[in-house]
């Protein structure tokens, strides 16, 4: 590293930004440099993503990241094993491949088809990108036999920040479900994350049931609201998800009824086909 490099970075650490912009999922445009930058340079460039990719002619639950490293994956794969009980359901990871958290998720390989690798998990749907499209322009999701599949869209933090510059462009026509740990730091970014969607949001919150005070007292007031009417599920830490990551074999129990208890809240039983 150049010393120019090494002081942009402390500079970046002091200010709480940890992006590497070097990342293929960072770097949409070509923004790539040696050194770090502000999160304004790393974000991707909203009109850069193709409004196709999120066709609201399809019922879509878009899992959006609060803040980097929320668990975001794991939140959309609950939910749509959750969703898939009563419908059809596709999940759409739009993380760069080597990147991505839904990587190991299918327990069945089922080929590529165009820009998507295509998997099952049980009665689940699993599409991820074969490769990062180099022009950042994101594809639609594949087709599917069903005429109108419930698509749930694994965001992750890269393309919530794009989704959410400027705010509730493409977000708006979507039920969100927003990621959170339950942390001091991440609730306060969590927040903010609120203040930009356009619409209501279920909200994931991964950790304790139990908020400890300090976490409380960093409440803003869109999570409080949230939390008061009942619109936040605690999402249990899981140490063998912690240490394996995703895998092919069933999420753990208390994992699997946070998803249930989510779906329930984007798509009432008295909705569900």
């Amino acid at each position: 590293m150049t010393v120019e490099s090494m002081r942009a970075a402390v500079i970046a650490i002091r200010a709480g930004i940890f992006d590497d912009v070097n990342e293929p999922d960072v770097v949409w445009r070509d923004q790539a440099s040696g050194a770090a930058a502000p999160v304004t340079a790393s974000r991707p460039d909203a009109s850069s993503i193709q409004c196709a990719a999120f066709d609201y002619c399809h019922p879509v639950v878009l899992v959006v990241a609060g803040h980097a490293g929320a668990g975001a994956s794991t939140v959309a794969l609950a939910v749509a094993e959750g969703l898939a009980e009563a419908r059809r359901v596709l999940l759409v990871d739009y993380a760069e491949p080597r990147r991505s958290g839904l990587l190991a998720a299918p327990a069945i390989e089922m080929g590529t088809d165009g820009a998507w690798r295509r998997g099952r998990r049980n009665r689940l749907d699993v599409v991820r990108l074969t490769r990062h499209p180099a022009d950042g322009v994101l594809p639609p999701p594949p087709e599917t036999d069903d005429a109108e599949p419930l698509r749930v869209v694994d965001a992750g933090w890269s393309l919530t920040c794009a989704l959410l510059d400027p705010p509730g462009t493409v977000v708006g026509g979507a039920m969100v479900v927003l990621v959170t740990r339950v942390t001091v730091p991440a609730v306060r970014q969590t927040e903010q994350v609120l203040a930009a969607l356009d619409g209501e949001a279920a909200v994931a919150a991964v950790g304790p049931a139990r908020w400890p005070r300090l976490v409380e007292a960093s409440c803003g007031p869109r999570l409080g609201e949230l939390r008061s009417r009942g619109q936040v599920v605690a999402v249990p830490v899981d140490r063998r998800l912690q240490v394996a990551g995703l895998t092919g074999d069933r999420l753990p129990k208390p994992v699997a009824a946070a998803g249930r208890s989510l779906a329930a809240l984007l798509v009432p039983a008295r909705e569900t086909p």
